[in-house]
């Protein structure tokens, strides 16, 4: 089975034009994946974002460029664990050990991230012309949306 943090490999993640470039390469690697190792990939990247769906992560706030800070709304958190996951395994790992560094992708530039949710699925799509079924036990949806946090 193809190693999803070899897939993902790492990006600086300091911007816009860093997380496209690192979708763009991310892209590229699962298009030459077979289909149920696409579905594989889909279950570890919603194991990696339950992982690190936490209340600590959730409630560093977003701090936009002139200095005011906002609160993560589910979906912007949603996508900065995603940005969290292009960073690499390493720097995934020291956040979820330790918290440290994670407001780095709540940056309003790490909503790009997004599109990490689509790459496999769509290219399961063009595979197979149907749609990719997943059941998982690892939602991607926050926790404090679903049954409360988990500490």
């Amino acid at each position: 089975m193809t190693d999803f943090w070899k897939v993902i490999g790492s990006s600086s993640v300091q911007d816009e034009s860093e997380i496209d470039s690192a979708l763009e390469r991310i892209s590229g690697e699962l298009s030459a994946l077979a289909p149920d190792a696409l579905t594989h990939f889909v279950e570890r990247l919603r194991e990696s974002l339950y992982r690190i769906d936490r209340r600590d992560l959730a409630e560093v706030p977003v701090v936009l460029a002139n200095g005011l800070k906002l609160p993560q709304t589910s979906d912007h958190f949603l996508y900065a664990r995603c940005a969290c996951i292009l960073a690499g395994e390493r720097v995934y790992g020291d956040v979820l050990s330790s918290g440290v560094g994670f407001e780095r992708f709540g940056a309003p530039f790490g909503q790009e991230a997004e599109g990490l949710l689509h790459l496999a699925s769509e290219e399961y799509e063009r595979k197979t012309a149907s749609r990719m079924n997943v059941e998982s036990f690892f939602s991607i949806e926050s926790r404090s949306n679903i049954q409360g946090w988990v500490d």
